[in-house]
């Protein structure tokens, strides 16, 4: 009887240990974002840089670019410094903010999170780097069509 209770007991700690890893990533699905493998980082990074950089000063204008601290960086000093560029062709109602770079600040700017709206399909989509974080950098942002 009791290797069952303990291997129970075991059972419930390493279910709650591995949702504890991430808390973000249910309320970002249940709030119809897509949450992409950290493990594809680097390559969703850069098709998205790719695609969005020639739009800068374009279609893709400054909406707002602050610091922040995340609680699941690996480095607890770590600073992000996040810039968000709203697209012009999409309407203000349906996305505030299209595009949110969130980058290590003020030593190596290497990519922590990438967050972007498609307007085509009307999805958020979201990816981390595994190398600065272990977890999607925030909660979900409080409006629906707000990018962070």
């Amino acid at each position: 009887m009791r290797p069952i209770i303990i291997l129970s007991l075991l059972f419930c700690f390493a279910q709650a240990h591995a949702s504890e890893e991430c808390p973000n990533i249910p309320a970002f699905l249940d709030n119809g974002w897509i949450v992409h493998s950290e493990e594809d980082f680097d390559q969703i990074l850069e098709e998205k840089l790719h695609e969005f950089l020639p739009e800068v000063g374009k279609d893709l204008i400054l909406d707002d670019a602050e610091s922040y601290i995340s609680d699941y960086s690996h480095d607890c000093y770590l600073i992000m410094w996040v810039v968000i560029w709203d697209r012009v062709s999409t309407a203000k109602e349906e996305m505030w903010g299209d595009v949110a770079l969130s980058r290590t600040c003020p030593h190596t700017g290497e990519y922590i999170e990438l967050r972007w709206y498609d307007p085509v399909t009307k999805k958020k989509h979201i990816v981390f780097n595994p190398e600065h974080s272990c977890c999607l950098t925030t909660n979900v942002p409080l409006a629906y069509n707000t990018i962070f």
